[in-house]
């Protein structure tokens, strides 16, 4: 698949007009069985992002991608809507990155969720029926995200295609990493970061750690004007879940994230009507081995030989 159709599946951030879970019993969201201290597995990947298998209800197989910035499981396509008990008078709404409108999905409460021997109760899964984002890939059939990292410490070792899960308080980074500090909003993962053009021009701002993007570094910015020197001509950049993200390319001399230096980045800027703000997706990532701890606040980065 050509680098046009590059997938850009973050900001699959739920807009969810109601309440989930309220009578949840005790035992409820992702665990690993108390005689299990750590969970390791092989994934795949699907243009650099992370694939895991994923069963649900004992009976649904699927693939899923491990997005950083999506809050639900989520299910593509039409055929889901006959293997789950859904609730019909739930709006759920999706407004992703691209130039369409927003989609509706359909939610689907109480399921049973296992990832190997990653284990998940009363696991909210929302599907989307109309729009399939993976369309062009095959095997893929949806994204899992912030329900599974806030249980976790997760190490990402893209190398050798191996992710581990640990219960995230009792967790400790190695010291083969450098410990970068994040703070959760919105359910993503985000650092303080700045982007370093040349020496004259430099930008501060939050960044986030995007594991479902296959893009480098992206720039959201409510006035264009700001990068005139730094910028190409318009260009697709790749393709969101509301259609084409359209901006400008340009290179980042440096990236800096607290102790950490990330030099000549391919970077895509676009215009945000609402944010100022930058991602690092799985271009990037893919160099490094990645620990992220919600429950701690930090992420660890381990650059691959």
């Amino acid at each position: 698949m050509k680098s046009f159709f590059k997938i850009q599946a973050t900001a699959l951030l739920l807009l969810l007009s109601f309440q989930t879970l309220l009578s949840a019993p005790a035992k409820s969201g992702f665990y690993i069985p108390d005689h299990i201290q750590e969970v390791s597995m092989r994934y795949k990947n699907v243009d650099q992002l992370i694939l895991l298998p994923v069963v649900i209800n004992d009976s649904i197989q699927v693939n899923l991608i491990l997005d950083t910035g999506c809050r639900n499981l989520v299910l593509f396509g039409r055929r889901f809507q006959k293997l789950f008990k859904l609730e019909h008078d739930k709006k759920v709404q999706f407004s992703g990155l691209g130039a369409g409108r927003p989609v509706n999905g359909v939610l689907s409460l109480s399921n049973k969720v296992s990832i190997d021997a990653v284990l998940g109760e009363m696991i909210p899964v929302v599907i989307i029926p109309e729009q399939n984002l993976f369309s062009a890939f095959n095997n893929v059939h949806g994204v899992i995200g912030y329900d599974i990292f806030t249980k976790f410490e997760i190490e990402i070792n893209p190398q050798v295609k191996q992710i581990t899960f640990r219960p995230a308080a009792s967790a400790t980074l190695s010291s083969d990493y450098i410990q970068v500090p994040i703070r959760v909003s919105d359910a993503r993962p985000l650092i303080d970061c700045r982007v370093v053009f040349n020496k004259d021009r430099s930008h501060v701002c939050d960044l986030m750690i995007d594991t479902g993007s296959t893009l480098g570094l992206l720039l959201k910015t409510t006035d264009l004007s700001g990068y005139t020197l730094y910028r190409s001509s318009e260009a697709i950049l790749g393709r969101g879940l509301n259609g084409d993200i359209e901006g400008y390319k340009t290179t980042t001399e440096t990236l800096l994230l607290s102790s950490l230096e990330i030099k000549n980045i391919p970077t895509g800027i676009i215009h945000s009507q609402w944010h100022n703000h930058a991602s690092i997706g799985m271009s990037i990532l893919k160099d490094y081995s990645l620990v992220l701890n919600y429950c701690k606040g930090y992420a660890g980065f381990k650059k691959i030989s």
